[in-house]
């Protein structure tokens, strides 16, 4: 797993400074950041510390390579290249195929869903040859509605960030979902991506340091979620110290 995550760390640590300086991320947040893979480091490390075994996805991988790059966003098989990390989508994050490599040869799941049965078709032509993946094409409240067991790690990735507002009710309703129907495991993890994006306040001059998460953590925090880490993504645990308390 580490020597997965290692192999990749800085193309995860650069990929978004072609789109945003580090002037920006001081400008807006007051800091610079960690990135993605502080943030998918310590999930990893609490996960298999804790012998998890359930990985759900909200939002799949949906392009063959990044956006600097001819072909992003494009059904064309032709522009994905297994071989040529340098190009894949790394400004979108990979989680779908990081994580199904980290995962082969353990009896580890990894479920991704996504509303748009093209970028399952891109998802699996990203991951082909990867065992342990299951793909869903439905929304991800049908899917979060329809469960009837718990997870112990969800990685929220739905919706674009403009128009803002839209994505951050749909994940007020993910998160509602997720809490009412029990669905994350004491000391499972929630995983939320892009929370500290420049584009929401570039574009819509938004006010809230959370953009598509501003209406998610605080209802999460207010239903036994507490934050862990507060970076370009947000890293939250299920009644962390009641689960401390328990395995202490």
């Amino acid at each position: 797993m580490i020597d997965i995550l290692e192999k990749y760390k800085d193309l995860m640590e650069e990929s978004l400074f072609p789109y945003h300086s580090k002037e920006e991320y001081e400008k807006y947040f007051g800091r610079v950041p960690k990135f993605r893979y502080h943030t998918l480091q310590y999930c990893l490390d609490h996960f298999f510390e804790n012998n998890f075994k359930t990985i759900v996805e909200l939002g799949t991988s949906r392009s063959f390579v990044d956006g600097k790059f001819p072909g992003c966003n494009d059904d064309d098989a032709k522009y994905w290249e297994p071989e040529n990390p340098e190009k894949w989508d790394w400004s979108a994050g990979c989680f779908t195929r990081v994580i199904g490599e980290i995962i082969q040869d353990t009896d580890i799941d990894l479920i991704t869903v996504d509303l748009d049965p093209r970028h399952i078709r891109r998802s699996k032509i990203m991951t082909e040859g990867l065992s342990n993946i299951e793909y869903y094409v439905m929304s991800s409240e049908e899917f979060l509605d329809s469960g009837d067991g718990q997870i112990d790690f969800v990685y929220m990735d739905t919706g674009d960030m403009t128009p803002i507002e839209n994505t951050a009710q749909l994940h007020l309703r993910e998160s509602k979902l997720i809490v009412e129907k029990n669905l994350i495991c004491d000391g499972g993890i929630l995983l939320i991506d892009d929370v500290r994006s420049p584009v929401p306040k570039i574009n819509s001059n938004e006010e809230s340091d959370y953009g598509k998460a501003k209406y998610s953590i605080p209802y999460l925090q207010e239903n036994g979620f507490e934050i862990v880490m507060d970076e370009y993504q947000v890293v939250m645990i299920k009644n962390n110290n009641l689960w401390k308390k328990i395995n202490d």
